[in-house]
């Protein structure tokens, strides 16, 4: 097992149109994959100091934050990452900016939750982010107590 550990904070960040915040990331675990905006907590920053700075440095964007999504976990010992990895996202309304590639990703987009499942059916989203959209939707929570 291993015993390198990294916390990750990101943010599901929505437009009043019902399209959410983007990212292809440029290198690491993820490298090549759209994923919500978000990156390393540093050290003596809040989670959501974190949150908010990563989705600023990779698409330009700020966001109104609503509320803890979750954390997450997500490892995979068939890769070369030894590492562990405690993912935090929150959910925000965007509030400003003009969408732009930034520090660490190859493109930045705002994509419907059908283009995220298409991207996700295809490979190109990780399976862990549908489940932290259903999670800021709420969806999981509503499924849940219907039955």
């Amino acid at each position: 097992m291993s015993e390198k550990f990294t916390v990750g904070c990101g943010a599901v960040v929505a437009r009043a149109d019902g399209k959410f915040l983007l990212v292809r990331q440029g290198s690491g675990y993820w490298g090549g994959l759209w994923i919500f905006p978000g990156g390393k907590l540093e050290l003596g920053e809040t989670l959501e100091a974190a949150a908010r700075r990563e989705v600023l440095e990779e698409t330009g964007c700020d966001f109104t934050m609503q509320r803890q999504v979750g954390a997450y976990v997500s490892y995979d010992p068939a890769t070369s990452y030894e590492k562990q990895v405690v993912l935090v996202y929150y959910r925000g309304e965007y509030s400003s900016g003009e969408l732009k590639v930034g520090e660490g990703v190859t493109d930045a987009r705002w994509l419907s939750r059908k283009e995220i499942e298409l991207k996700a059916a295809a490979g190109e989203v990780p399976a862990i982010l549908l489940r932290v959209l259903d999670d800021a939707l709420g969806s999981r929570a509503m499924e849940r107590s219907r039955k």
